[in-house]
């Protein structure tokens, strides 16, 4: 594998493909550990088979991986049918996906696709123009085991009318091909759809596992990552250099702005995310906190101020109103002491309105 420095900025790398070309068309935010199904991802063969667990990532990252985990009975034994992507016929697509097998060669590994038409009839075709049902770029042995390999298969568009075969297994050690794939494919003009397939085949030997990462799609337009992009995050920069620092576990940008999703940052920002982020805990620090809220000197407004101001601007006071939110966003920090803010305001008024109400009751007595 490549060294700590290439392995600890590789993810991020990856993650910022996005920056200057496009998506990803398969999500995998949905693989969590467990078993069977997730979204965009059926599962072939039982739930047991299919076990998604942390372990190392060709980088070396801990992250989670597909396992392929055989029962003694010889049919599918673990992977998925991805669910079916719009595509464009008259465009060539770029299929991929990381795989491991250990233990032995028991077993078929399988790499392949369907494409369908407006009715869900099946649309694959050989560069020859030929029909078939189940197209495979790679349906065999991968060359050694206890090591990962990159799987690559193309489907052309519908007039593509070449005999080369692009895909292939590729080796990250040396970045090269080391095995051709089956065929190239490519759409039928009628084709709309299409899935991605990866999965173990036919072994009883329950000691045998297959691991698979990353799986992608890209249209094959200039803007996707190259394979020497996805093998090797240095490959584009001369000497190996990389922009990205590392020291010990901690990763850095040496310098500009990291946009994920979109094609640039906006002004004032450093990291745009275009997406849904997930994180266990996320920490903003603040400078101001409103504990000044219980200051003597603070200028609490009356209940009639906020109510007249409720009435004529439709929102509490200090607090940006739904249009100025669907312009700009929010920040989190700001807004949080904001809420608290107004909690605190909220608990002044109840401890007046105490006051208040034990003053009636007091003469009432």
């Amino acid at each position: 594998m490549k060294s700590q420095k290439l392995v600890s900025t590789l993810v991020i790398c990856l993650m910022s493909f996005c920056a200057f070309g496009q998506n990803n068309l398969l999500d995998t935010s949905s693989w969590t550990v467990g078993q069977g199904s997730v979204s965009g991802f059926n599962r072939i063969g039982t739930n047991e088979e299919n076990i998604r667990e942390d372990g190392q990532d060709p980088y070396g990252i801990n992250s989670v991986l597909w396992k392929s985990a055989p029962d003694v009975n010889n049919n599918n034994d673990g992977g998925w049918n991805g669910t079916y992507l719009t595509i464009d016929h008259t465009k060539t697509y770029r299929l991929t996906v990381w795989v491991k097998k250990t233990n032995s060669n028991g077993g078929i590994t399988r790499f392949g696709f369907n494409s369908r038409d407006a009715a869900n009839v099946q649309t694959n075709l050989r560069t020859n123009g030929t029909a078939l049902n189940n197209p495979y770029f790679f349906n065999s042995d991968l060359p050694s085991l206890d090591k990962w390999y990159l799987l690559v298969g193309y489907v052309h568009a519908s007039d593509y009318t070449g005999t080369e075969i692009l895909g292939g297994v590729y080796d990250p050690d040396t970045g090269a091909k080391v095995l051709d794939a089956i065929s190239d494919y490519k759409f039928a003009p009628t084709a709309l759809t299409m899935r991605h397939r990866a999965w173990l085949l036919r072994t009883t030997n329950v000691a045998d596992f297959q691991f698979m990462y990353g799986p992608s799609v890209y249209e094959v337009n200039g803007s996707e990552p190259s394979i020497e992009t996805i093998i090797d995050p240095n490959a584009g920069n001369p000497g190996g250099d990389s922009p990205w620092a590392s020291n010990g576990q901690d990763i850095s940008y040496s310098s500009g702005n990291v946009a994920i999703g979109r094609s640039s940052v906006p002004t004032g920002y450093k990291l745009a995310v275009d997406g849904f982020v997930r994180a266990r805990e996320v920490r903003v620090d603040q400078d101001v906190w409103p504990d000044y809220v219980f200051a003597n000197d603070y200028d609490l407004l009356s209940l009639e101020a906020v109510k007249a101001h409720i009435a004529s601007k439709g929102h509490l006071p200090s607090i940006p109103s739904a249009v100025e939110v669907q312009q700009n966003g929010i920040e989190l920090g700001e807004m949080n002491k904001l809420l608290l803010q107004k909690i605190e305001e909220l608990t002044l008024y109840i401890l007046q309105q105490e006051e208040r109400i034990k003053k009636l009751e007091n003469s009432k007595e």
